[in-house]
C-alpha cells in the first residue's frame, strides 16, 4: 500500500516550510493534526547523528509518525538545518492491519537515503502489508511494560489536562519502541488525539497538546504550569476496573 508523507524544512530563498510532499491534500491534514508544529522540539536538541521521534493521534483517524534529523546543504547557501519527515498513517491500517510503526520508520529512512531531502512532489512510500500475524509494536510493549503498569498508564493520561513521563532506562532505539507500543495502545483505548515524544518538545507544543507522553530515560526539568505524572516502568500497581480493564485485557489477554 502506499503512505502519504511530508518533509518540513528549509526551502531555498524561503525559509522553513513544507518543502515536500507526495500529495496536496495531505498537507492541510498533517498541519492540523500537529496543530502547526511539523517541527516540535527546539533545534538545539537536533544534532548530528541524533535523531527524534514523535507520534500524534489525529482525531479525523490517524497515526503521525515524525522524524527529526539534521539534513545537509538544504538552502540557498548549502546550509545545514532541522528536517522533519512526516509519514501520515491511517489508524486502522495501524491498528487492525497491525502495520508495525517501525517498519513504517525504515521505509521512511530508506526513502531518505535513496532520494535524499527532497523539494516540491514526491513519491508515496510503499509498503507492503500481508496477513500480519501479530502487532510488533504492541508485542514489544508486552515484553517490558507488565499489565498492571499499562493500567497505571492509561489511569493517568485518561485524567483530564495531565500529562505523563514514563521512565524507561534503556537507550533511543529501545523508548522508541515503547513510544510505538503505547501510541498504539492509547488509540485502542480511544484516546481522541495525543502526542507521544521519546524528547522533550517545546514548551508551545506541550501546552497545545492536552494528552502528551513523554517516554524519557530520566526526569527533566519541565514546566511547572503544567500537570504531570511520572510512571517507571519496574513498578507494579492494583488492578484497574472499568473501561481501562477492557483495553489491558484486550491487548494483554489477562487480568492485570
Amino acid at each position: 500500500m502506499e503512505i502519504h508523507h511530508i518533509i518540513y524544512s528549509a526551502v531555498p530563498y524561503k525559509g522553513y516550510a513544507v518543502r515536500a510532499w507526495s500529495s496536496r491534500e495531505v498537507v492541510g491534514e498533517i498541519e492540523q493534526a500537529v496543530k502547526g508544529w511539523f517541527s516540535p522540539f527546539e533545534q538545539a536538541l537536533v544534532r548530528p547523528s541524533t535523531e527524534l521521534r514523535a507520534v500524534v493521534k489525529s482525531p479525523r483517524g490517524f497515526l503521525l509518525l515524525i522524524r527529526v534529523f539534521l539534513g545537509e546543504k538544504l538552502d540557498e547557501l548549502k546550509r545545514s538545518g532541522v528536517v522533519s519527515h512526516i509519514a501520515l498513517i491511517p489508524l486502522d491500517v495501524a491498528i487492525e492491519r497491525k502495520l508495525s510503526l517501525s517498519r513504517v520508520e525504515k521505509v521512511m529512512m530508506d526513502h531518505i537515503a535513496s532520494k535524499g531531502v527532497e523539494i516540491g512532489e514526491m513519491e508515496p512510500l510503499k509498503i507492503e502489508i500481508g496477513g500480519q500475524g501479530i502487532d510488533e509494536d504492541l508485542e514489544y510493549l508486552k515484553t517490558v511494560v507488565n499489565p498492571a503498569t499499562a493500567s497505571k498508564i492509561l489511569a493517568e493520561v485518561s485524567k483530564q489536562y495531565n500529562k505523563l513521563v514514563v521512565i524507561h532506562k534503556r537507550d533511543q532505539w529501545f523508548r522508541t519502541r515503547l513510544a510505538y507500543g503505547l501510541a498504539k495502545m492509547l488509540a485502542i483505548h480511544g484516546l481522541g488525539e495525543y502526542l507521544i515524544s521519546t524528547e522533550k518538545p517545546n514548551d508551545s507544543v506541550l501546552i497545545e497538546f492536552e494528552k502528551t507522553v513523554l517516554v524519557l530515560y530520566q526526569i527533566i526539568p519541565l514546566s511547572r504550569s503544567l500537570s504531570w505524572s511520572v510512571v517507571k516502568i519496574a513498578e507494579k500497581q492494583e488492578e484497574t476496573p472499568g473501561e481501562i480493564k477492557k483495553t489491558i485485557d484486550k491487548i494483554y489477554g489477562v487480568n492485570p
